[in-house]
C-alpha cells in the first residue's frame, strides 16, 4: 500500500529505487547544512591513572604482523611489541590475536586501568554488544574478553586507522623483518619518530 492505494510490487519497487537515487544525487550535489568537523588524526590521552594500548594487525599473504604500543596519560611510551606470525589467518582473527597479546602485556605488567584502541570495528562492536556468537570466532572472542575480568577499569574503543599509525608501522616492520621484538622505555629511533609524529 502506497499513499492509500494498492499498487503492484514493481511499481512500489520503482518508486523506492527512484527515491533512493534522488537521495544519493542530492547528497552528491549539496554540502550538508551542518558539516561534521574535521577529526584530529593523532593520538589522544587516556583518563588520568589509566594507560592506553593501541593495537593493530596486518595480514600479508600467509604471514601476520601485530603491533602494540603502550602509553601513559602523558603520552610517555611504557613499552610494546612487534610480533611476527608465520600463520595464514583472516584479518579479524589477526586483530583478535593482537588484542589478546595486548591484554597479556597489560596483565603481565600489573596494569589495572586500561583503554585498548583498535581500528577493527567488528571487534569493538562485539565487545560492546556482548551478544552470543556461537561460531568458532565467537568462542575465541569470548575467551579473549574473559581475560579482561582481571582489570579494575577496562575499555575497548574504536580508533580511525589514521590515528593508529604507530602500531600500523610496527605491524609492517614485523612482517618486513620477519621477527618478533618486544621493547620497553628504550626503543628504536624509528619508533620514536613515529611516536613524535603521532603526538602532533
Amino acid at each position: 500500500m502506497f499513499w492509500g492505494k494498492e499498487d503492484d510490487t514493481w511499481v512500489v519497487w520503482e518508486q523506492a529505487r527512484t527515491l533512493g537515487d534522488d537521495f544519493r544525487i542530492h547528497n552528491l550535489s549539496y554540502a550538508p547544512m551542518n558539516p561534521t568537523p574535521l577529526r584530529s588524526h593523532r593520538w589522544t590521552k587516556p583518563p588520568n591513572e589509566a594507560i592506553k594500548i593501541n593495537v593493530d594487525a596486518a595480514v600479508f599473504y600467509s604471514v601476520v604482523g601485530i603491533g602494540i604500543i603502550v602509553r601513559d596519560h602523558d603520552g610517555f611510551v611504557l613499552g610494546g611489541r612487534a610480533i611476527f606470525l608465520d600463520d595464514k589467518m583472516d584479518i579479524e582473527w589477526a586483530e583478535a590475536e593482537a588484542l589478546r597479546e595486548s591484554i597479556m602485556w597489560a596483565s603481565n605488567n600489573n596494569v589495572t586501568r586500561v583503554v585498548f584502541e583498535t581500528d577493527c570495528v567488528s571487534l569493538v562492536n562485539q565487545f560492546k554488544s556482548r551478544w552470543e556468537d556461537i561460531s568458532i570466532f565467537g568462542f575465541q572472542l569470548k575467551e579473549i574478553f574473559g581475560l579482561l575480568e582481571s582489570f579494575i577499569d577496562v575499555k575497548i574503543e574504536w580508533v580511525a586507522h589514521s590515528s593508529n599509525r604507530v602500531v600500523d608501522s610496527l605491524c609492517k616492520l614485523a612482517i618486513n623483518k620477519r621477527c618478533t621484538f618486544p621493547f620497553n622505555m628504550e626503543y628504536l629511533s624509528d619508533i620514536h619518530e613515529l611516536v613524535l609524529v603521532d603526538a602532533c
